[in-house]
Order: C-alpha cells, then structure tokens, then sequence
C-alpha cells in the first residue's frame, strides 16, 4: 500500500509537472508571438524614422541651397546698392564741380539778351526785340541749374557751414528790403514780428539761413493771391523735436515762422513737397512755376544747420513753415549724415584714384579802367575767368 501510495504521489507529481511544463510552454509561445510582433512593429517603426530622416535630410539641402541663392541675391544687391552710392555720389561731385561751367555762358546769353532786348541803337526790328526778349526770358533756366547745382553740393557733402555771430535786426532788415518789391507790386501784406524775449543775436551761417528764409518765403508769395505774409521770429526754449538731438541739447531754439494765405497744402502731399523735383498738384507747376527743388534744398540746408523745418497747412486757407535753429550752431543734424555708412563703399571710394584736369590757359588782359580812376569814381572789380564772359561784364558795368 505504501509503494501504491508512492508510486500514485509519482505519478501525480509527474502529471503536475507535464502541466507546469505545458503551461510554460504555451507562455513561451505567447512570449514568442509577442516578441515577433513587437520586432514587426519596431522594423516598421525604423523604416518610417528613415524615411523621415531621409526627408528630413532633402529638406536641409533644400534649405542650404535657398540659404545660397539668398546670400548670392543679398550679395548682389549689396554690390548693386555700393555701385548706386558711388554712382550718386559721382553724379552729385560732377554737378557740384560743373557750377561755373554751366552758369557762366548761359549768363552770358541772358546779359546778351537783355541788352540786345533794350535795343539801345534802335536798330533791331520788334521782332528781333521780341526775340531777344525771349532768350532773356531763359532766367527760368538759370533758376535751375542753380537749384539742381545747389542741391547736388549738398549731397556730395560740398556744402560747408561757415557760423557767425549775426544781428536779428540785420537779418530781418534784409529780408524785408529784398520782398518789399514784390508786395508793393502785387498789393499783398508783409509783416515781420520778433520775440522781445529773443537775444539780439544768434550763432549760424548767415549765407545758409538766407537761403532757406528766401525759399520759404517765395514759396508763400508765389502761392498766395490775396491776403498777405507774416514772417515770425520767436524764442522756442528747450528744442522741439524730441526726435531731433542737437535741437534737444541746444539751450534756447529761434523758431522762424512762415505763414501764408495762399492755397495750402493737402495733408497726404506735405512730406511729399520736401522731395526733390516734387510738388503737391502736378497742375501747380504749370500755373504757378517752379522746380519743386527749393524746399528740398530748405530741409536739407536746414539740416546742415543743426536745425529742420516742419509744416502745418490747411487747404484754401494757408500754409505754416516753421525753420527751427538752435540759437548757438553747434554741428548738423543727425539727418544731414550721408545715409550710405558702408565701410565697403568708403574703401571703394578711396581706392579710386582722382583725377585732376589742368588746363593750361593763356592769360588774357581785358582792357579796363584801372587807369583812369579818380577818387570819387565808383568802382566794380570783376573777377572771372572766362574772357569772353570778363568782357560782357565790363561793358554792362560801364553801361
């Protein structure tokens, strides 16, 4: 009974094994299976990694290869922008080097004009009048190169600042002297007023101020019918444009106010008239003349001073300019500096070699009166180097 009991005990424990056996068998199988799947999924998984590193990869060349044209296209247009400075700044040294050569003989056809328009031997026909009359109409013309000549001295950076100290009284009396014919003769009013709190001086160049107070000022009568002109010298303490550093820094501005009742300006076109060659109605330039140059050589004149010019204008009823000046000159206006600071186009620049033209021209002596003064003759001395022109001159002067 004993070895029944032993062998069953046996038998029992072997069957428990086989079913252990079986069972870990078919968790082997399952682990297997679950094996095999994941290594499919993860096979899936990598080849789908590589694709995208793949098209990850063609992407970066994509890139690469937009970042090459990017650069070559900014090259090129850094190359095009240095050839336009030099361009620009060629074009503005030959105008400004070219003011004798084109102003001298067109001044001279206008002097011959005029005197041929006087007709003082009365032996030109009407005719022949009226011609002559028409050349000397070619004022116009000189007007023009003079704006355009002036205004490329400015950009080339020709232009320079000669400060002094100068009287309110002086300035203004000019002022008044060299407008009062043409208020009388168009019958409109002219007033000048000054600040009693402003010093009776200030520190700038006179030459320079004229200029810009001349062009405001002919712009106002030009564009005014009826009513009249004010001119406006006030004391502005602590600058005006917040924008505007030298204005910020200087202690007292002199603010010179322009007003007028002409036909004003709309506000879409009052930073366009500042442009060169530019004016608010291209219809104006028909009615009324002019070259669209004067403001812009105003603002930047106005730079050059340390100062700038802002506007305030209502349509059908006027225009306001006001120049603002520091009181003491002190150095230009952060506007007035060349835009282009590429060190690349300096070097460019530098690097040319200038070319200097000598012309070797026999000296003519043009008979005068040197002579024959006495003390109390009145005297012109006539200095110019054109002999043809020289010779006009003295005949004028003596007629």
């Amino acid at each position: 009974l004993d070895q029944l009991t032993e062998s069953i005990g046996i038998v029992i424990n072997t069957i428990e094994a086989n079913s252990r056996t079986e069972n870990l068998l078919k968790q082997s199988q399952s682990l297997a299976n679950e094996l095999q799947s994941r290594q499919q999924e993860l096979q899936q998984t990598n080849e789908e990694l590589q694709e995208k590193a793949q098209l990850l990869a063609y992407q970066n060349q994509e890139v690469e290869r937009k970042n090459q044209e990017v650069e070559q296209a900014r090259q090129a247009l850094e190359e095009k922008a240095e050839q336009l400075a030099l361009t620009s700044k060629y074009k503005s040294e030959f105008l400004a080097n070219m003011s004798h050569e084109l102003r001298t003989p067109l001044n001279s056809i206008l002097i011959l004009g005029q005197q041929l328009g006087d007709n003082p031997d009365g032996n030109l026909s009407a005719k022949q009048v009226e011609f002559a009359r028409t050349i000397h109409g070619g004022t116009d013309l000189l007007n023009l190169i003079t704006d355009i000549l002036d205004l490329s001295k400015i950009e080339s950076g020709t232009v320079t600042v000669e400060a002094e100290e100068i009287a309110f009284t002086t300035l203004l009396g000019t002022v008044e002297r060299t407008f009062r014919h043409e208020t009388e003769n168009r019958r409109l009013s002219f007033d000048i007023s000054v600040d009693p709190n402003l010093s009776r001086t200030m520190v700038t160049d006179s030459k320079r101020l004229m200029q810009v107070l001349k062009n405001l000022l002919s712009n106002a009568f030009k564009f005014t019918e009826h009513g009249g002109v004010r001119l406006s010298v006030t004391s502005v303490e602590g600058g005006r444009n917040p924008d505007n550093p030298v204005l910020q820094a200087a202690g007292t501005v002199v603010g010179f106010e322009v007003s007028d009742t002409g036909i004003g300006i709309p506000v879409d076109k009052q930073k366009l008239i500042f442009e060169a060659f530019q004016q608010a109605d291209a219809s104006t330039s028909r009615k009324y003349g002019g070259t669209g140059l004067g403001l812009a050589i105003s603002r930047e004149l106005a730079y050059l001073l340390g100062g700038e010019i802002q506007l305030r204008s209502t349509p059908s009823v006027g225009s306001t300019f006001i120049l603002y000046l520091p009181l003491r000159y002190v150095g230009p206006s952060e506007a007035a500096l060349p835009v282009t600071r590429d060190s690349k186009v300096t070097s460019i620049a530098t690097a040319m070699p200038a070319v200097h033209v000598v012309v070797d021209r026999p000296t003519v002596q043009i008979p005068d009166d040197r002579e024959t003064l006495s003390a109390n003759d009145p005297m012109l001395l006539i200095v110019e180097d054109d002999p043809h022109y020289a010779r006009l001159l003295v005949d004028v002067a003596r007629a």
